[in-house]
């Protein structure tokens, strides 16, 4: 699979490329500011401006990541949009399309349920998921990954 992907890019940090991706990579942030793009490495961002985290097309289906992290570095806000539904992350709030939700969610694109201390949105278009683990005052991991198996 080929994803072309801004990932990190914005007005605050400027990362673009196209990445070839195998059958299961993985994109992360962790802690304060931790950042592990899908090439493996890793950098540490200490901003709170939003930016994107993954963007990428695949057989027509858009799938558009953005974060921001709070004044103590966790994420406060996480916007991940695939095929134009709109799922907002606020703290320990999800709401999809404006609309707050609870879980286990089944949606006709993207189920969201719990999983294990995490949550996890798994889409039905795309060959993906977003795991993410809420603690008091933010989102402490967030992580994308592409695979056959999401």
């Amino acid at each position: 699979m080929v994803f072309n992907e801004n990932c990190f890019s914005t007005t605050c940090l400027s990362i673009a490329g196209v990445y070839v991706l195998t059958l299961a990579d993985t994109c992360k942030t962790f802690g304060s500011g931790v950042v592990k793009p899908f090439d493996g490495s890793h950098f540490y961002v200490s901003s709170d401006c939003p930016f994107t985290f993954a963007r990428f097309t695949l057989n027509r289906v858009e799938c558009d990541i953005a974060i921001r992290r709070g004044p103590r570095g966790l994420l406060a806000h996480v916007e991940i949009i695939i095929n134009k539904i709109k799922t907002v992350l606020h703290g320990g709030d999800i709401s999809v399309e404006g609309n707050s939700v609870s879980l286990p969610y089944d949606h006709t694109y993207q189920h969201i349920f719990r999983y294990g201390i995490y949550t996890r949105l798994r889409s039905s278009l795309l060959p993906l998921s977003v795991t993410w683990h809420v603690l008091p005052g933010g989102i402490d991991t967030l992580l994308l990954r592409t695979s056959s198996k999401t």
